[in-house]
């Protein structure tokens, strides 16, 4: 009896083994399918020989069908490539070519798939800016934006950064992503000595005598200030680091951002084909901008086609005038697109103005010649005031009039001090030329 017994319960364990391997190749398991090919079949029970024999075969119909989906998913993307480069080229040519500023900088506006733009943070760091004010700064863009899209920072520094001050840095990036130093990406780089010095041809006594003669304006006595208009006005887009990058957020030391933004704005530039933002604008000190605008003129003759239709000439000229007014877009805050910089247009534009001197015998700014040379070479619907960011750097703010922008990002700023629409800002005049509705009580500030 026992052993009639044993046999049933064996047997049973039997058929319960055979009965998971056939059900494990039912389920496509891997290691299962040579068993069930050359010695499971033959032995199972009749009833479950068809799921062994069904699961082979459908074994094989799904890997027929993975190679080709694969295969079809590879001819999709080299299609999609294909037609890229053809939509690439196509409006290159309906630009003019890749020598005007638009042409050239096609490329940076195909968001091939929904990739995210290639873009990262920009920080310059001299001899003279305090590493409170830098922390502060990373500070303020990662709580206020970052934290939702961990972009790249890159920090050029005036010489080699200590390694303390590295950690600092990192540290202050990993505290604003909650310790996560895997969403953390920092690149470190040096500015070459060459790009940090008077160029071959300034006559260093003529330049000293600047220095004595502008004193009288801020930063007019200080070569180190024109050192870096030199080079951010040059040569910060040229260094290697940025290579891989389209776009790029300028981010000073002691800076302070007012307003949640909840959107990535990376990506609303180039969805929108803008190509620069700021947020302050205004009239420079005249003695800075000697004889800048005769030599933007004589450019503008000299090389006519790299002037663009409908550019934003009249925002560096009094109404319905050629006069100069000395507006600029204060770079201090600046979203952009590196590859304005980087083309022949701009190139050109920057050799013409640097070789004048005028960086170290008056006091051109890096503020000024961008300005120029965006409003000389573009149209002027790629130049974007940014109104629902908020942002302050010096005595300066710039705090949205609008309640609804002010409410909808949740601004943490006094209204009553926006500069956008005071005497001395360009921000009126700005929205004047576009024909833009000035928001409610904008009249009403001092």
């Amino acid at each position: 009896m026992h052993f009639l017994l044993s046999k049933k319960i064996a047997r049973f364990l039997l058929i319960s083994f055979l009965f998971v391997l056939a059900l494990m190749v039912t389920l496509n398991h891997p290691t299962t399918k040579e068993i069930s090919e050359q010695y499971l079949a033959p032995y199972l029970p009749k009833s479950l020989q068809p799921i062994a024999k069904i699961s082979v075969e459908e074994q094989r119909r799904i890997q027929h069908e993975q190679e080709e989906a694969e295969l079809k998913q590879s001819l999709e993307e080299a299609a999609i490539r294909n037609a890229t480069s053809n939509a690439i080229k196509e409006k290159i040519k309906s630009y003019g070519g890749n020598e005007t500023t638009l042409g050239f900088m096609v490329p940076s506006y195909i968001n091939h798939r929904g990739s995210p733009p290639k873009a990262c943070f920009l920080s310059l760091i001299t001899e003279q800016d305090s590493m409170a004010k830098i922390l502060h700064s990373i500070d303020e863009v990662q709580v206020k934006f970052n934290k939702n899209f961990a972009y790249p920072w890159v920090f050029i520094s005036q010489g080699k950064l200590d390694e303390t001050k590295k950690e600092m840095i990192y540290q202050a990036m990993t505290d604003s992503m909650n310790g996560n130093r895997e969403l953390i990406d920092i690149t470190f780089a040096e500015i070459p000595a060459d790009e940090w010095a008077y160029p071959e041809w300034i006559d260093e006594n003529k330049a000293a005598d600047s220095l004595i003669a502008l004193a009288n304006i801020p930063d007019g006595d200080s070569r180190a200030v024109r050192y870096q208009a030199r080079y951010l006005a040059g040569f910060f887009w040229r260094h290697p680091i940025l290579d891989e990058f389209d776009w790029y957020w300028r981010v000073d030391p002691g800076i302070d951002l007012y307003c949640d933004m909840d959107y990535d704005i990376f990506r609303w530039m180039q969805d929108n084909g803008k190509v620069y933002g700021f947020t302050l604008s205004m009239s420079e000190a005249k003695e800075a901008n000697e004889k800048i605008w005769d030599v933007t003129k004589k450019f503008s003759k000299d090389f006519p086609k790299f002037i663009s239709n409908n550019n934003f000439k009249s925002f560096v000229t009094k109404k319905d005038s050629e006069d100069f007014n000395n507006c600029e877009f204060k770079s201090n805050f600046e979203i952009g697109n590196l590859n304005f910089y980087r083309s022949p247009a701009y190139k050109k534009f920057f050799e013409y103005i640097d070789k004048e001197g005028g960086i170290f015998y008056w006091k051109w700014s890096d503020s000024i010649i961008h300005t120029l040379g965006l409003s000389l070479l573009l149209p002027k619907e790629k130049i974007h005031f940014f109104e629902n960011i908020g942002f302050h750097y010096g005595q300066y703010d710039n705090c949205p009039l609008n309640d609804d922008i002010w409410n909808k990002y949740s601004c943490d700023c006094d209204q009553g001090n926006d500069f956008t629409f005071r005497g001395s800002s360009c921000g009126g005049h700005y929205f004047d030329i576009l024909k833009m509705g000035k928001p409610e009580g904008w009249d009403k500030l001092p």
